[in-house]
């Protein structure tokens, strides 16, 4: 499927400018995982939720102690030492987000409220230029780097039905990294897309604070605008 999204990417405007001049800023996950704004921060980021119901620990006798003592209602599966993968978040554009004002679409009032806080500015840019640019970045990196990118799943971390989507969210391609694209539907309404680098042979010599820049060509198609301008008066026709 081609990744090809318009994209906003909210934050400070000096930032924003850095990123449409082709310096892609990567945060840590452990950054998201400690951040502890209701809309940042998700101590889940990148693991997968396991079926209580289905936990045993045998004790010597070979009998499930979880037949005696009460199981626990939350359990989750993580990579161990991952807090140091690199990710670039930003929101899709999509009718996911958008509500028809004939003759047009405008942002659904939840959208508005759940994605206002994370800047003063947005990058309005296409996830498939910068993706392109990546790829010709890739071609004489030093270190060598490789990335993947998509949009986020969205479900409710507690469903695991055989009716529902739990055997197939956290494994959509059979990469390791499958479930670093999935979170709790109570974030659903930021709707997005993200994108995540790694060394090719060996971890990327990151800052003192984890994160990596990447450096790419300008993008041709790039547009900075004040978000609350930016929330309250774009229009699309779809």
């Amino acid at each position: 499927m081609t990744d090809n999204y318009l994209i906003a990417k909210f934050g400070k405007r000096r930032h924003l400018e850095m990123l449409s001049n082709g310096s892609i800023y990567f945060n840590p996950i452990s950054k998201c995982r400690t951040d502890i704004t209701i809309y940042r921060g998700d101590n889940r980021e990148g693991q997968v939720p396991i079926d209580p119901s289905s936990l045993k620990v045998l004790n010597k006798s070979g009998q499930n102690i979880f037949d005696y003592i009460p199981k626990p209602t939350t359990v989750m599966k993580s990579i161990v030492g991952d807090d140091s993968i690199l990710l670039f978040c930003a929101s899709m554009i999509t009718k996911d987000i958008l509500f028809y004002n004939d003759p047009n679409y405008i942002f659904a009032d939840d959208y508005k409220l759940a994605i206002k806080e994370f800047g003063d500015y947005v990058l309005l840019f296409n996830s498939e230029e910068l993706l392109e640019l990546l790829r010709k970045a890739q071609i004489n990196a030093n270190p060598e780097f490789g990335f993947t990118s998509g949009p986020i799943i969205y479900r409710d971390l507690t469903d695991f039905s055989k009716e529902g989507d739990y055997q197939k969210a956290y494994n959509t391609t059979g990469s390791v990294l499958d479930p670093y694209f999935v979170k709790s539907d109570i974030y659903k309404t930021q709707n997005e897309w993200r994108l995540i680098i790694d060394g090719s042979y060996e971890p990327l010599p990151t800052n003192n604070d984890g994160s990596y820049i990447i450096k790419i060509d300008k993008m041709k198609w790039a547009n900075l605008f004040d978000t609350k301008t930016f929330l309250d008066t774009f229009s699309i026709e779809i």
